[in-house]
Protein backbone atom coordinates (compact mmCIF):
# COMPACT_ATOMS: atom_id res chain seq x y z
CA UNK A 1 0.00 0.00 0.00
CA UNK A 2 1.40 3.15 -0.81
CA UNK A 3 1.46 6.35 1.26
CA UNK A 4 -1.53 8.02 -0.97
CA UNK A 5 -3.67 5.18 -0.99
CA UNK A 6 -3.26 4.41 2.88
CA UNK A 7 -6.98 5.86 3.22
CA UNK A 8 -8.14 2.56 1.48
CA UNK A 9 -11.85 2.21 1.77
CA UNK A 10 -11.40 0.22 5.34
CA UNK A 11 -10.55 3.30 7.26
CA UNK A 12 -13.83 4.76 6.42
CA UNK A 13 -16.46 5.18 9.27
CA UNK A 14 -13.46 3.77 11.85
CA UNK A 15 -14.53 5.88 15.21
CA UNK A 16 -12.03 7.82 17.23
CA UNK A 17 -11.45 10.27 19.90
CA UNK A 18 -8.84 13.14 19.48
CA UNK A 19 -7.52 14.10 22.71
CA UNK A 20 -4.63 16.28 24.21
CA UNK A 21 -2.14 16.09 26.91
CA UNK A 22 -0.59 19.83 27.30
CA UNK A 23 -0.74 20.28 23.79
CA UNK A 24 1.00 16.62 23.04
CA UNK A 25 -2.05 15.43 21.13
CA UNK A 26 -3.54 12.11 19.85
CA UNK A 27 -5.72 10.05 18.17
CA UNK A 28 -7.51 7.67 20.00
CA UNK A 29 -8.86 4.01 18.80
CA UNK A 30 -11.20 1.60 21.03
CA UNK A 31 -9.55 -1.91 20.15
CA UNK A 32 -13.02 -3.36 20.99
CA UNK A 33 -14.15 -1.18 17.71
CA UNK A 34 -11.08 -0.59 15.84
CA UNK A 35 -8.67 -3.95 15.25
CA UNK A 36 -5.01 -2.85 15.58
CA UNK A 37 -4.32 -3.95 12.31
CA UNK A 38 -6.44 -1.57 10.30
CA UNK A 39 -4.51 1.54 11.70
CA UNK A 40 -0.89 0.30 12.53
CA UNK A 41 0.71 0.59 9.18
CA UNK A 42 3.23 3.28 9.13
CA UNK A 43 1.71 4.76 6.26
CA UNK A 44 -1.67 4.97 7.52
CA UNK A 45 0.06 5.94 11.13
CA UNK A 46 1.32 9.07 8.60
CA UNK A 47 -1.77 9.16 6.86
CA UNK A 48 -3.93 10.02 10.41
CA UNK A 49 -1.03 12.43 12.01
CA UNK A 50 -0.94 14.55 8.69
CA UNK A 51 -1.34 18.25 10.12
CA UNK A 52 -3.28 19.14 6.75
CA UNK A 53 -4.80 16.74 5.26
CA UNK A 54 -5.71 14.21 7.77
CA UNK A 55 -6.90 14.24 11.78
CA UNK A 56 -3.07 15.82 12.72
CA UNK A 57 -1.59 13.97 15.40
CA UNK A 58 2.07 13.36 17.76
CA UNK A 59 0.89 10.08 17.64
CA UNK A 60 -1.52 7.39 17.88
CA UNK A 61 -2.76 5.01 20.94
CA UNK A 62 -4.99 2.04 20.48
CA UNK A 63 -6.49 1.18 23.66
CA UNK A 64 -7.11 -2.48 24.62
CA UNK A 65 -9.45 -3.42 27.20
CA UNK A 66 -7.89 -6.39 29.21
CA UNK A 67 -9.67 -9.62 30.80
CA UNK A 68 -8.27 -8.27 34.04
CA UNK A 69 -10.61 -5.87 35.66
CA UNK A 70 -9.50 -1.85 35.69
CA UNK A 71 -6.85 -2.97 33.55
CA UNK A 72 -5.67 -2.01 29.97
CA UNK A 73 -2.92 -1.91 27.45
CA UNK A 74 -2.05 0.80 25.52
CA UNK A 75 -0.64 0.53 21.85
CA UNK A 76 1.56 3.55 21.23
CA UNK A 77 2.79 4.81 17.84
CA UNK A 78 4.38 7.88 16.65
CA UNK A 79 3.22 10.27 14.21
CA UNK A 80 6.73 8.84 11.73
CA UNK A 81 5.07 5.16 12.23
CA UNK A 82 7.36 4.10 14.47
CA UNK A 83 6.34 2.21 17.90
CA UNK A 84 7.16 3.91 20.82
CA UNK A 85 7.89 1.81 24.81
CA UNK A 86 6.22 4.56 26.73
CA UNK A 87 4.53 7.98 26.05
CA UNK A 88 3.56 9.83 29.29
CA UNK A 89 1.29 12.28 27.99
CA UNK A 90 -0.57 9.31 26.08
CA UNK A 91 -0.46 7.60 29.27
CA UNK A 92 -2.33 10.41 30.94
CA UNK A 93 -4.78 10.84 27.96
CA UNK A 94 -4.94 6.89 28.39
CA UNK A 95 -5.96 7.17 31.67
CA UNK A 96 -8.72 9.66 30.93
CA UNK A 97 -10.24 7.66 27.95
CA UNK A 98 -10.26 4.44 30.69
CA UNK A 99 -12.71 5.85 32.78
CA UNK A 100 -14.41 7.63 29.54
CA UNK A 101 -14.70 3.87 28.02
CA UNK A 102 -15.99 2.65 31.33
CA UNK A 103 -13.40 0.22 32.28
CA UNK A 104 -12.26 1.81 35.85
CA UNK A 105 -14.22 4.68 37.78
CA UNK A 106 -13.23 8.10 38.61
CA UNK A 107 -10.26 7.85 41.40
CA UNK A 108 -9.71 3.83 41.17
CA UNK A 109 -6.50 2.09 40.13
CA UNK A 110 -5.99 1.33 36.73
CA UNK A 111 -3.63 -0.60 35.56
CA UNK A 112 -2.07 0.25 32.29
CA UNK A 113 0.39 -2.21 30.48
CA UNK A 114 3.40 -0.40 28.03
CA UNK A 115 6.49 -1.66 26.86
CA UNK A 116 8.27 -0.04 29.48
CA UNK A 117 6.11 -2.20 32.03
CA UNK A 118 3.12 -2.09 34.35
CA UNK A 119 2.03 1.58 34.90
CA UNK A 120 -0.46 2.71 38.12
CA UNK A 121 -2.75 5.45 37.20
CA UNK A 122 -6.07 7.62 38.21
CA UNK A 123 -7.93 10.34 38.14
CA UNK A 124 -7.64 12.52 40.71
CA UNK A 125 -9.88 15.77 40.98
CA UNK A 126 -10.54 15.40 37.20
CA UNK A 127 -6.75 15.49 36.25
CA UNK A 128 -4.88 12.31 35.42
CA UNK A 129 -1.88 11.13 37.57
CA UNK A 130 0.03 8.41 36.70
CA UNK A 131 2.92 6.09 38.49
CA UNK A 132 5.95 5.85 36.22
CA UNK A 133 8.36 2.35 36.37
CA UNK A 134 11.95 4.21 38.03
CA UNK A 135 13.94 6.78 36.07
CA UNK A 136 17.53 4.35 35.04
CA UNK A 137 20.72 5.01 34.08
CA UNK A 138 21.01 8.91 35.58
CA UNK A 139 23.74 10.96 34.12
CA UNK A 140 24.33 14.22 35.89
CA UNK A 141 26.72 14.76 33.24
CA UNK A 142 27.45 13.27 29.83
CA UNK A 143 30.41 14.21 27.20
CA UNK A 144 28.68 16.56 24.74
CA UNK A 145 29.59 19.73 23.96
CA UNK A 146 27.42 22.94 24.89
CA UNK A 147 26.83 25.92 22.96
CA UNK A 148 26.00 29.18 23.65
CA UNK A 149 23.35 29.52 26.05
CA UNK A 150 23.62 26.03 27.40
CA UNK A 151 24.99 25.71 30.75
CA UNK A 152 25.03 21.67 31.81
CA UNK A 153 23.84 18.29 30.09
CA UNK A 154 22.60 14.84 31.67
CA UNK A 155 20.97 11.71 30.65
CA UNK A 156 18.22 9.58 31.80
CA UNK A 157 15.90 7.30 31.00
CA UNK A 158 12.47 7.57 31.87
CA UNK A 159 10.77 5.13 30.14
CA UNK A 160 12.63 6.07 26.65
CA UNK A 161 16.31 8.04 26.62
CA UNK A 162 16.23 11.82 27.12
CA UNK A 163 19.07 14.49 27.32
CA UNK A 164 18.55 16.98 29.46
CA UNK A 165 20.22 20.75 29.19
CA UNK A 166 20.05 23.65 31.65
CA UNK A 167 20.19 26.48 29.71
CA UNK A 168 19.95 30.04 30.25
CA UNK A 169 16.66 30.96 28.33
CA UNK A 170 14.43 27.65 26.60
CA UNK A 171 12.53 30.30 24.71
CA UNK A 172 15.77 31.38 23.29
CA UNK A 173 16.47 28.38 21.72
CA UNK A 174 16.21 27.08 18.19
CA UNK A 175 15.29 23.77 18.81
CA UNK A 176 14.78 23.02 15.12
CA UNK A 177 18.37 23.27 14.50
CA UNK A 178 19.79 22.15 17.30
CA UNK A 179 17.45 19.76 18.33
CA UNK A 180 18.08 17.31 15.48
CA UNK A 181 21.97 17.57 16.04
CA UNK A 182 21.52 16.25 19.67
CA UNK A 183 18.84 13.79 18.81
CA UNK A 184 21.02 11.73 17.08
CA UNK A 185 24.90 12.73 18.70
CA UNK A 186 26.82 9.60 18.33
CA UNK A 187 27.51 8.82 21.81
CA UNK A 188 23.76 8.08 22.16
CA UNK A 189 23.78 5.38 19.82
CA UNK A 190 21.88 4.26 16.92
CA UNK A 191 18.45 4.99 18.94
CA UNK A 192 19.43 8.31 19.78
CA UNK A 193 17.04 9.91 22.81
CA UNK A 194 14.36 13.12 23.42
CA UNK A 195 16.37 16.26 23.86
CA UNK A 196 14.89 19.05 26.61
CA UNK A 197 15.93 22.19 27.09
CA UNK A 198 14.98 23.85 31.11
CA UNK A 199 15.04 26.91 32.22
CA UNK A 200 13.99 28.78 35.78
CA UNK A 201 11.01 31.14 35.83
CA UNK A 202 10.98 33.93 38.60
CA UNK A 203 8.35 32.34 40.51
CA UNK A 204 10.52 29.12 41.68
CA UNK A 205 9.09 26.52 38.14
CA UNK A 206 10.47 25.79 35.23
CA UNK A 207 9.63 26.35 31.83
CA UNK A 208 11.33 23.31 29.08
CA UNK A 209 10.81 22.29 25.65
CA UNK A 210 11.30 19.57 23.86
CA UNK A 211 12.32 18.00 20.42
CA UNK A 212 11.27 14.15 20.40
CA UNK A 213 12.08 11.52 18.39
CA UNK A 214 9.31 9.47 15.68
CA UNK A 215 7.65 12.92 15.65
CA UNK A 216 11.32 14.63 14.39
CA UNK A 217 9.89 18.23 15.44
CA UNK A 218 9.49 19.66 18.79
CA UNK A 219 6.12 19.12 20.37
CA UNK A 220 3.84 21.32 22.52
CA UNK A 221 4.80 19.13 25.67
CA UNK A 222 6.11 15.90 26.50
CA UNK A 223 5.26 13.70 30.09
CA UNK A 224 8.56 11.72 29.87
CA UNK A 225 10.62 14.80 29.10
CA UNK A 226 8.75 16.41 32.08
CA UNK A 227 9.57 13.54 33.94
CA UNK A 228 13.64 12.99 32.99
CA UNK A 229 13.82 16.97 32.93
CA UNK A 230 12.24 17.07 37.15
CA UNK A 231 14.97 14.27 37.68
CA UNK A 232 18.01 15.89 36.31
CA UNK A 233 16.59 18.78 38.25
CA UNK A 234 16.72 17.23 41.71
CA UNK A 235 19.87 15.26 40.53
CA UNK A 236 21.79 18.80 39.58
CA UNK A 237 20.49 19.68 43.34
CA UNK A 238 18.05 22.35 41.65
CA UNK A 239 14.73 21.60 42.38
CA UNK A 240 12.67 19.38 45.08
CA UNK A 241 9.69 17.52 44.69
CA UNK A 242 7.29 18.05 43.56
CA UNK A 243 8.58 19.84 40.30
CA UNK A 244 6.18 21.80 38.10
CA UNK A 245 7.09 22.69 34.99
CA UNK A 246 5.57 24.90 32.37
CA UNK A 247 5.22 23.10 28.35
CA UNK A 248 5.33 25.30 25.19
CA UNK A 249 1.35 24.92 25.26
CA UNK A 250 1.02 27.21 28.22
CA UNK A 251 -0.01 24.52 30.62
CA UNK A 252 1.95 22.77 33.23
CA UNK A 253 3.15 19.34 34.58
CA UNK A 254 3.65 18.38 37.92
CA UNK A 255 6.57 15.64 38.43
CA UNK A 256 6.74 14.01 41.71
CA UNK A 257 10.06 12.07 42.73
CA UNK A 258 10.78 9.76 45.51
CA UNK A 259 14.19 9.40 46.27
CA UNK A 260 16.16 5.64 46.75
CA UNK A 261 18.88 6.11 48.77
CA UNK A 262 21.91 3.73 49.14
CA UNK A 263 22.62 3.11 53.06
CA UNK A 264 26.03 3.47 52.41
CA UNK A 265 26.17 6.96 50.88
CA UNK A 266 22.46 8.29 51.47
CA UNK A 267 22.72 9.78 47.68
CA UNK A 268 19.96 8.57 45.67
CA UNK A 269 20.21 5.20 43.55
CA UNK A 270 17.06 5.91 41.26
CA UNK A 271 14.08 7.85 41.27
CA UNK A 272 10.18 6.72 41.45
CA UNK A 273 8.41 9.21 39.46
CA UNK A 274 4.81 10.49 39.32
CA UNK A 275 3.03 12.57 36.54
CA UNK A 276 0.35 14.76 36.95
CA UNK A 277 -1.13 16.92 34.00
CA UNK A 278 -3.97 16.99 31.40
CA UNK A 279 -5.38 14.27 30.00
CA UNK A 280 -8.49 15.86 27.95
CA UNK A 281 -10.98 14.55 25.36
CA UNK A 282 -10.85 17.19 22.65
CA UNK A 283 -13.60 16.08 20.31
CA UNK A 284 -14.99 12.39 18.99
CA UNK A 285 -15.62 11.71 15.30
CA UNK A 286 -15.30 8.94 12.46
CA UNK A 287 -13.08 9.10 9.21
CA UNK A 288 -14.30 9.75 6.38
CA UNK A 289 -11.51 10.48 3.84
CA UNK A 290 -7.36 11.35 4.02
CA UNK A 291 -5.60 12.37 0.84
CA UNK A 292 -9.05 13.20 -0.73
CA UNK A 293 -10.37 9.02 -1.62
Amino acid sequence: MTERGASDRTLVGLPFAKMTGSGNDFVFFDAREVPMSRVTQPEVIRAICNRHNGIGADGIVILEPLSAPSSARIHYYNSDGTSADLCGNATLCSTTMSVAMGLVAAGATLRLHTEAGEIRSRVVDDQPQITLPSVSDTRADVDIELVSGERRIGFTVAGIPHLVLLCDDADAVDVATRGPELRHHPILGAAGANVNWVSSRPDGTWRYRTFERGVEGETLACGTGAVATGTLLATWGMAVSPVRIHSSSGRHLEVSLEAVCSAESGAPDWWLPTLRGEGRIVFRGRIATLFGT
